[in-house]
């Protein structure tokens, strides 16, 4: 172990956040899509250094990996307006790429304020399928000659956040549009530059392709827009007029200078350029690799993975092509470069693009000079290098050292290999399967909006929305953007099914959607359009809709194509109480309304639309952050007492800040404030446990802890001089601020002017799901090649959530002999326990998952959560904490002052994430010291502690059976009286007894026993809510979670006054403060339960719950007749069924049911034994 390399070179102290769009030259740090953003900025420095007078011009769509870009454009438009370049984006892909196309063509008319326009389009790959028909058109006029096209786009190789996986080379080649494939960072700002060379030069449009390696990575780059020099082909003689952009223009003209010039001029300006060159050689090649772009880095990682550095290379023969120019191929370079060699590997992701050309190039040659070409396929037709998900360097090693190994043997490379094989059988055995499933956002409005009727089905579509379609919604199938519902044209003639839902977000119907909803009322058939209106394009970032559109526009849009019955619901209905805003007939409701209005709808002939209108909650927390929404003085908590942990809440509003609560009595529910936004659908769960709190706000948790502790850290010791770049992989929680610990690494090591690559692979990990940074740190940025981290090549796993850790890709990177992992201990639920209230979470089994990539090595936990909630107020800063611990250890090979300044930069949350890693730090060298700030310490427990805790102190765990019973016997007799806790010992007592005796050594029986015969006769009456709301700590509790004037709001169905639904079931209403008085004298009463003169008792609930009781003792008695050593666990599962009744009203009755049909199989396979021995007798 070393010390941290320091920098002879200071701190860049001069660099901020805005110097990667100001520095005219030297080294900047920027991720892919400020990259692209930059690159317009750079080609407008070299116009004006030449003197050109030129204007830029920026449209398209957006969609992942390029789903912020909109984002970043307008937070450098005041970069952009000085530079001449307008953002302008389209309502859809083909229209943005129409207004590009109309760039072009300023210059053919008179009033052109510029020499030329040179232009960018940017979509998702499934939006460049959407603009097939522009490009081809726009491709065919050309670009103007001081103008140029670029076209993104955006690639989703492993279909993170798309619909179907895709790439883009094929719909360009199909347009004839020169294809570039930028392999990084600085590949996209030198490419771009090229690009609109190219684009000027061969009248061109030039696709560009991105994809999230390369758009979602940041890297430390060079910026000198000058230092490029691009020159023009000298070997080929453009024809009279050039090939730009001209009018008037006949279609067989552009179609003679398309095939009979460009795409020769294209090769000619690649050729000039060395767009594609040989960066790896030999004297003595035998052996070829071609790839291009990501595949690029992937096969130096490769390379360097067997242990095949440049020197070896030249040593055994092996050359390397990087192609920059993916279509048309460069006839002459693949040809210098194929020259004497045996064979070549064609490394590419997809489609087999490059190997199809260059078959057809080579295939006249004679055929002794003619090399093996290797690609998706080997020559005995093996699958090497699928066109499926992404290829891996791990991979793409297998593939090389097959064919090296036919010439060269070493001792690493099969060791490699070797390694490779073992880990694949490792990850193969079982282990906990529990991933990080995308789910809606806290308060999200489709948690509610999604919901069909019962008898109903809906249809899926592109946005958020979307992931109904793995939640247990009745929504199956979906549609390409647009297209949402026309399937149901196609079904409606041939089924006897009547009537369909389809979901339809906002964005989509302004994209295209509307046009979906015409076809529908032209195709006559029956279906209802659940017209999503959020008030943002929340799947990509929050983006507003590219125009104008409000909820009266989209009404008089669909009235004006012939809709009749329109429906609006909102979560503040009352906004539109002007209702002459809208077409006469529309119809105005309460979005609790949405089952009986669906219900109603499904029966109109036709085209009807219900417009859903709540604003998106993510949306909604950023604008009462920047003041711009209203912040109402109002959120919701839960007595846990009262709570019986039947999930009903979860049920009602699918909202991930209802989490599990264990307590004493069992799991129940709690309310994650800092998550929640305030959409109180989990209110509407049938359950009297809710609370309102009106007035007032949350308590702010000041830190605590003894900061002095804190000075005079030690300086740690790193554990490597980085004569090898290091990796660390980065595991959390989409929306968490995982990602802000890559950021800051990355700055960091960019200000001691070290090599750092950072890559976030998000998907839909804004919605809860899971997110890898993969970050990289070199001794010089010329290190690093691969930006992903590959397997077996993590130094350390910073698991800021377990879960993610868990994953196939995670595991993959941890080496027994050479990684660290620090997982933070939390334990998170998933988005699915919304609608899984009994799910668990596999710790142990995530853990022992870890323990097995390591070797048999424990991972390092860490109570990362707790202690940042606990001493900093705010659990974001576990995050930091992680990564203090992580530094303090040698883990992070980046100086201290570089990481403060990092934070700084940042700017959020400046002094809390410094102290939050000032924090880990001291918990790398005194964990217990932290512990104890933090006052988590463990204590000494005194005997009899849990027994002496108060009966409502469900938060404090019984630690024995004697505990646990004494805990319920006190709490029973403060529910009723002695004698009624008396019939409970009686039974436990017996129960003990009889287990003792007929099976030594087990006591599950009576635990069983004692903990469901209390939940049966401690039944959640009207007595016992009032009892639990006045006589607990319930008012305390909420006192330590708010503060201010606040006032407490009940809310109830008391079923001899509450009105019922259309379903018949008792409906909730909210009861102010005045309640506590009348809980007060109903728990006075509690002796009149069971009894003559119990108002309440006479209610078919509370007869079954009466009788439940003794039918459980009765059960329990038959349980202990037959009891032995080989059935007791068989009978303390039967005695655990009461575990699933739980609830209130109609929603204990559902439980009821089903738990005694599950009584009903466990009593069958009881009595089976008894009843095939009296068979054989």
């Amino acid at each position: 172990m070393s010390a941290i390399p320091h920098t002879l070179i200071p701190l860049d102290r001069e660099y901020d956040l805005e110097s990667k769009y100001t520095r005219e030259e030297g080294r900047i740090y920027l991720s892919g899509v400020q990259a692209l953003v930059r690159l317009p900025l750079m080609q407008q420095m070299r116009d004006r250094a030449a003197g050109i007078n030129t204007a830029g011009f920026i449209s398209g769509y957006r969609g992942s990996p390029l789903g912020g870009f909109d984002l970043e454009l307008w937070r450098a438009r005041k970069h952009l307006q000085s530079s001449g370049i307008e953002f302008t984006p389209g309502l859809n892909e083909d229209l943005g790429a129409t207004m590009v196309w109309g760039s072009q063509q300023t210059n053919l008319f008179q009033g052109a304020k510029y020499d030329g326009v040179f232009s960018m389009w940017y979509g998702k790959g499934p939006g460049v399928d959407r603009c097939g028909d522009v490009f081809k058109h726009g491709n065919a006029a050309g670009s103007s000659k001081l103008g140029g096209v670029l076209a993104l786009a955006a690639d989703d190789h492993a279909c993170r956040s798309s619909t179907l996986p895709h790439g883009s080379e094929g719909e360009f080649e199909s347009a004839m549009m020169p294809v570039l494939n930028p392999a990084g960072v600085q590949d996209i700002l030198d490419m771009g530059l090229l690009g609109w060379a190219m684009s000027r030069y061969t009248g061109r449009w030039i696709g560009f392709k991105t994809i999230a390696e390369t758009v979602e990575s940041s890297a430390s780059v060079n910026v000198n827009p000058h230092q490029l020099d691009i020159v023009l082909p000298s070997d080929f003689e453009l024809p009279a007029g050039g090939l730009n952009i001209r009018w008037p223009d006949p279609p067989l003209d552009q179609e003679m200078r398309l095939h009979q010039y460009a795409v020769k001029a294209a090769q000619a300006f690649a050729r000039a350029n060395h767009i594609d060159k040989v960066v790896v050689d030999s004297p003595k090649a035998r052996l070829g690799i071609v790839t291009t772009g990501k595949s690029y880095l992937d096969v130096l990682q490769a390379l360097e993975y067997l242990g095949i550095d440049r020197n070896v290379a030249a040593d055994i023969g092996i050359r390397v092509y990087k192609v920059g120019m993916t279509w048309p191929l460069e006839p002459l370079g693949i040809r210098e470069f194929a020259r004497g060699l045996d064979d070549i590997i064609v490394v590419e992701e997809k489609r087999s693009f490059v190997e199809r050309q260059m078959k057809e190039y080579m295939y006249n040659w004679e055929h002794e000079k003619r090399p093996s070409i290797v690609g998706k396929y080997d020559e005995d037709e093996n699958w090497v290098l699928p066109s499926t998900n992404e290829l891996t360097p791990a991979r793409i090693a297998r593939v090389i050292a097959a064919r090296v190994q036919r010439f060269f043997q070493s001792e690493a490379m099969d060791n490699r290999l070797k390694w490779i094989a073992a880990k694949e059988k490792e990850l193969a055995a079982p282990r906990a399967n529990f991933p990080r499933v995308p789910h809606y956002c806290a308060g999200c409005p489709h948690n509610s909006s999604t919901v069909v009727p019962e008898g109903s089905r809906a249809l899926g579509g592109i946005g958020c929305h979307y992931m109904v379609t793995w939640m247990d919604r009745k929504t199956d199938t979906f549609t390409h953007m647009g297209g949402e519902g026309v399937t149901w044209s196609g079904q409606a003639p041939f089924t006897d099914e009547k009537h369909v839902f389809q979901n339809l977000g906002d964005g989509t119907y302004f994209h295209s959607g509307s046009l979906a909803i015409r076809q529908s009322i032209a195709a006559k058939v029956n279906i209802t359009y659940k017209i999503l209106y959020n008030d943002a394009v929340a799947m990509t970032g929050g983006q507003p809709v590219d125009g104008t559109l409000t909820v009266p526009d989209i009404a008089h849009q669909v009235r004006s194509e012939g809709v009749q019955v329109i429906v609006v619901l909102s979560d503040d209905i009352e906004k539109w109480a002007d209702h002459s805003i809208f077409p006469r007939g529309v119809e105005f409701y309460d979005r609790s309304e949405l089952d009986a209005q669906q219900k109603r709808l499904r029966e109109v002939p036709g085209t009807s639309v219900l417009i859903f209108d709540q604003t998106c909650a993510a949306e909604k927390r950023r604008r009462r952050k920047r003041g711009k929404m209203p912040d109402p003085a109002k959120r919701t908590a839960i007595n846990s007492l009262v709570c019986e942990g039947c999930g009903d809440c979860g049920v009602k509003s699918n909202c991930v800040a209802v989490l599990p609560k264990e307590t004493e009595y069992g799991r129940k529910r709690e309310i994650d404030q800092s998550n929640c936004n305030k959409d109180f659908s989990c209110v509407k769960g049938f359950c009297p446990s809710f609370v309102t709190i009106k007035g007032g706000g949350l308590r702010k948790r000041k830190g605590t802890g003894n900061k002095e502790l804190l000075a005079n850290l030690p300086e740690p010791q790193f554990r490597s001089n980085l004569d090898q770049p290091w990796n660390i992989l980065i595991t959390g929680v989409g929306g968490t601020g995982v990602v802000t610990i890559g950021a800051l690494l990355g700055m960091a090591a960019h200000l001691e002017h070290k090599g750092a690559s950072v890559l976030d692979q998000t998907g839909l990990a804004q919605k809860g799901g899971a997110v890898t940074t993969h970050v990289r740190v070199a001794a010089k940025p010329s290190d690093i090649h691969a930006v992903r981290i590959a397997a077996g090549e993590a130094d350390l796993v910073l698991g800021c959530d377990m879960v993610v850790v868990n994953d196939y890709w995670a595991l993959s990177k941890i080496r027994a002999d050479r990684t660290e992992v620090v997982i933070n201990d939390y334990q998170a639920m998933p988005g699915p326990f919304t609608r899984m209230p009994d799910m668990q979470f596999p710790a142990a089994g995530i853990v022992d998952a870890i323990r097995t990539a390591l070797g048999g090595r424990e991972p390092l936990q860490v109570p990362a959560t707790e202690v940042a909630t606990a001493l900093l107020g705010d659990a974001i800063g576990s995050n930091l904490f992680m990564l203090g611990v992580a530094w303090q250890r040698g883990l992070v090979p980046v100086g201290f002052d570089a990481i403060m300044r990092a934070i700084e930069l940042n700017g959020a949350a400046i002094e809390m994430n410094k102290t939050a890693f000032a924090w880990g730090r001291l918990a790398a060298i005194k964990p217990e010291a932290v512990l104890e700030a933090a006052g988590l310490a463990d204590e000494p427990a005194a005997v009899g502690a849990a027994s002496a805790a108060s009966a409502f102190d469900d938060e404090t765990l019984s630690g024995s059976l004697d505990e646990m019973i004494d805990r319920r016997v006190k709490f029973l007799t403060d529910y009723q009286d002695k004698a009624y806790a008396g019939r409970y010992v009686a039974l436990v007592d017996k129960v003990r007894q009889s287990e003792a005796r007929k099976a030594p050594g087990s006591t599950k029986l009576t635990e069983a026993v004692a903990r469901y015969y209390f939940k049966l006769m401690a039944y959640k009456d009207e007595y016992e809510v009032a009892r639990l709301y006045t006589a607990s700590d319930f008012r305390k509790r909420i006192e330590q979670q708010f503060e201010g004037d606040y006032k407490i709001h009940f809310n109830l169905a008391p079923p001899l006054f509450a009105k019922r639904d259309a379903d018949g079931h008792l409906v909730k209403k909210e009861f102010g403060p005045w309640m506590f008085t009348a809980f007060k004298l109903l728990a006075k009463l509690k002796s009149l339960r069971g009894g003559a003169f119990d108002i309440f008792g006479k209610t078919e609930e509370r007869r079954m719950e009466r009788q439940l009781i003794v039918d459980y003792a009765k059960q329990v008695d038959e349980l202990l007749a037959g009891l032995d050593g080989d059935n007791v666990e068989l009978a303390t599962q039967i005695a655990s069924v009461p575990e699933q009744i739980r609830g209130y009203g109609h929603v204990k009755e559902a439980h009821l049911a089903k738990a005694m049909g599950l009584q009903k199989e466990l009593l069958a396979r009881w009595k089976a034994p008894k009843a095939e021995a009296r068979d054989a007798a």
